[in-house]
């Protein structure tokens, strides 16, 4: 397939386009809110800060990113937790990882094809941001009184997706998390019950069946 960024008018209005896609990975396209037009796709934004580095990224990694998101080429999820630890920690942010990174650091077997990182506080929002902004592909936006309450995705090594809680002014309560040990690095991960639940949520029953039975293996010991 073929990437690429355009522009529409102006800086402030552009869009990605994914040419020639196979139909095989069209539900992708979709599931991410790409317009679909014939064979391609299309990803408008709007007025978005800091777009320039947003399209000299995607430019850059779209076809490794999406080829990564597809499972067409295998992800350093690994190298890309690693860099994002050293980064994180800069800014002295509350955060813990879900999705699938964390089943596979609680030993379940899969192959995560991205990172996913939730920032506790809202109130952390400009700080998260103004920091890792330059390495977006995906720019920063906040969606008030969505399911989360801000979002962005960068890449280093692997797609990292951030996503914001909604409560601002209200601290996480941390201790919910599992803490593990991580080449040396204290990080914060989603407990099993949270995966199971968010996989129960989006109909991935295989990944519930793994996650039980880790659960099971946990209670025995």
């Amino acid at each position: 397939m073929k990437l690429y960024v355009k522009q529409m008018y102006d800086w402030n209005y552009y869009a990605y386009y994914a040419e020639d896609v196979d139909e095989k990975y069209w539900d992708y396209f979709k599931t991410e809110l790409w317009w679909q037009f014939g064979n391609g796709f299309i990803k408008t934004y709007d007025n978005v800060d800091g777009f320039e580095y947003c399209a000299k990224n995607f430019t850059k990694f779209a076809e490794v990113a999406v080829n990564q998101r597809l499972k067409i080429i295998e992800t350093p999820w690994e190298k890309a937790l690693e860099w994002l630890i050293s980064e994180i920690k800069k800014i002295g942010v509350p955060w813990y990882i879900h999705g699938s990174v964390a089943m596979a650091l609680w030993g379940i077997d899969v192959n995560p094809k991205d990172v996913n990182v939730i920032i506790t506080n809202y109130s952390d929002y400009d700080k998260v941001r103004e920091h890792f902004y330059k390495f977006a592909i995906q720019p920063f936006e906040r969606c008030d009184n969505w399911i989360m309450s801000g979002l962005g995705t960068i890449f280093c090594e692997a797609n990292i997706g951030f996503a914001f809680y909604n409560k601002e002014l209200e601290p996480y309560d941390m201790t919910k998390l599992h803490q593990i040990d991580y080449k040396g690095e204290k990080i914060y991960i989603s407990t099993l019950e949270m995966l199971k639940q968010d996989n129960a949520l989006y109909g991935r029953p295989e990944r519930v069946r793994l996650i039980e039975e880790s659960i099971r293996r946990m209670q025995r010991l």
